[in-house]
């Protein structure tokens, strides 16, 4: 009987210890609501320092209108600096420092593929305005994780198309070893099926100071054009050493990596960008009130236009907001939950924004680039041409 006894009171305690936590009910919106943002806080081009601006300007004008429900909003941003390891410590700051519930942030594929596993763990939400990897969506966290521009199996559909159009029968790919050249790569491959031959595929590992054995092979298999997917400081070693081995002459197709490159520090690229390459880069359409209402509210408050991205990031703010709001508590959760349900034909400065059940954007428009020469002075422009892409399944 006492045996009994004390099972019964180890039980009890047990039951005690345990039923709080069961019944405790999501945190209550606090008089200060935190965000967390982890981006990139100085780079070059300017890309995260201008999309924390687009992701401030978002939390200026919700916070003049009221804030939610009478709560301001409060900014937190953490350098996510230049590597996914550097990006999971902004994230671990964020979440055991300032107990924040929701992060806009996470620019990179390769970095939110190391930050997912851990907000899964705690429960936070994040999104993510530049990742782009359909890799992310197949991961067993992939319900925290949601992302506002359109995935790179929608590109990879865009590129397949422009080197339709341009009656191109020999392919050859050159792509970052990373999720977001294999990405890229995955996705082209399959749009090309029994359209042309793929002649040549190498993957290039991003921090190499010399890509010489990679164009060499590429002119040996004489292909009709090459697709690059880069980042900007690969890119312009590429596309400089390009130049330099008369690689001009065969028509180049870029994915939105290498849009924005500092043209003024890479002459050599930017020479060779000019003669050889068009590209392709998400777009909203610029020519819509939303944009056009964005675009003023950013050039006014920062004294310049908005660059790539800085939609993305301005809705994906707006998005959290509404969420937030939707779901009336603070909890990632929650305001996960909220925002699968806000994401379903959602207007925004980017476009229409519809998220799929693995968090993914399925649809997109794109922008055709080319780079311009003006006297001496290189620049980028849009074409005017635009192309709306819907995920296929």
């Amino acid at each position: 009987m006492r045996f009994i006894a004390l099972v019964v009171i180890i039980v009890t305690a047990l039951l005690a210890g345990l039923l709080p936590a069961c019944a405790a009910e999501p945190q209550e919106l606090p008089d200060q609501i935190i965000i967390g943002c982890v981006m990139a806080t100085s780079s070059v081009p300017t890309w995260g320092p201008n999309r924390i601006k687009a992701v401030e300007l978002a939390v200026d004008e919700i916070n003049s209108k009221g804030g939610i429900d009478g709560k301001k909003l409060l900014l937190k941003v953490v350098d996510e600096g230049p590597t996914a390891a550097t990006a999971l410590y902004a994230v671990h700051k964020l979440v055991d420092e300032d107990k924040v519930q929701v992060i806009i942030g996470g620019t990179t594929s390769d970095a939110v593929q190391a930050i997912g596993p851990y907000i899964a763990s705690k429960s936070v939400l994040l999104v993510s305005p530049t990742a782009t990897s359909v890799k992310l969506s197949d991961q067993g966290w992939a319900r925290w994780v949601y992302t506002v521009c359109p995935l790179d199996s929608l590109q990879g559909g865009v590129v397949a198309k422009l080197i339709k159009d341009g009656g191109y029968k020999r392919v050859a790919l050159l792509m970052q070893d990373s999720l977001y050249g294999r990405s890229i790569e995955q996705s082209v491959r399959q749009y090309l099926t029994g359209a042309a031959e793929i002649v040549e595929s190498l993957r290039f590992d991003p921090l190499k100071l010399s890509y010489l054995t990679e164009l060499n092979s590429i002119r040996d298999k004489t292909p009709g054009c090459v697709v690059l997917a880069a980042y900007y400081p690969d890119g312009a070693v590429i596309y400089g050493q390009a130049q330099q081995s008369g690689l001009d002459n065969i028509p180049w197709i870029a994915t939105d990596g290498t849009y924005d490159l500092p043209l003024d520090k890479y002459l050599d690229a930017a020479r060779f960008m000019e003669k050889a390459v068009t590209g392709t880069v998400p777009s909203a359409n610029r020519e819509s009130e939303s944009y056009r209402a964005f675009q003023s509210n950013y050039k006014n408050k920062y004294g310049f236009e908005p660059t790539l991205y800085c939609d993305n990031a301005y809705d994906g703010l707006i998005l959290i907001a509404a969420a937030i709001q939707k779901a009336g508590v603070y909890n990632g959760g929650s305001i996960r939950d909220a925002l699968a349900a806000i994401g379903q034909d959602y207007q925004g400065v980017s476009g229409a924004i519809t998220f799929d059940q693995g968090g993914a954007r399925v649809s997109g428009t794109y922008a055709i680039w080319k780079v311009l020469i003006e006297g001496t002075q290189y620049r980028f422009a849009l074409t005017g041409q635009y192309v709306n892409f819907l995920q296929q399944h």
